[in-house]
């Protein structure tokens, strides 16, 4: 009769649970590396687009410096010198205002749309270095 030995499967399975359950400090990595490319994305939008003026609103972009939770914002900061938001007229500028005579740019969908495959493929690198590091 045929025997089957396993060797090792305890530690196999121990890694996989880790893999599945990814540490703070992979998480947070993973999103400083996809908040920087979504950050220059939007910078290079509201470029392309024609919306740099005063360069108020392209400087004001801006990622959050570390993750609340798991999340890390990347949007207009600040007030401008006439005291309006930043991220007001980035929301103008995304959606229009037809009563004002401001067509959409959709400067921040064109951004993010656009950054989607690298800044996944950034946080890919991150993860893998993680599970590489558990053999797997």
């Amino acid at each position: 009769m045929a025997s089957l030995t396993v060797s090792g499967l305890e530690d196999l399975i121990s890694d996989m649970e880790a893999a599945a359950n990814i540490p703070d400090s992979v998480a947070k990595e993973m999103l400083i590396k996809e908040a920087g490319i979504v950050e220059k994305a939007h910078k290079e939008s509201i470029q392309s687009k024609g919306l740099v003026d005063s360069g108020q609103l392209i400087g004001s972009i801006e990622a959050d410096k570390a993750p609340t939770g798991r999340i890390i914002e990347v949007y207009p900061r600040g007030i401008r010198k006439d005291g309006v938001r930043n991220a007001e007229v980035g929301f103008i500028h995304e959606y229009g205002a037809p009563g004002r005579h401001i067509p959409a740019k959709n400067w921040m969908k064109a951004a993010n749309e656009g950054c989607a495959d690298k800044a996944t493929d950034a946080a890919f690198e991150v993860y893998d270095k993680f599970l590489k590091s558990k053999n797997l």
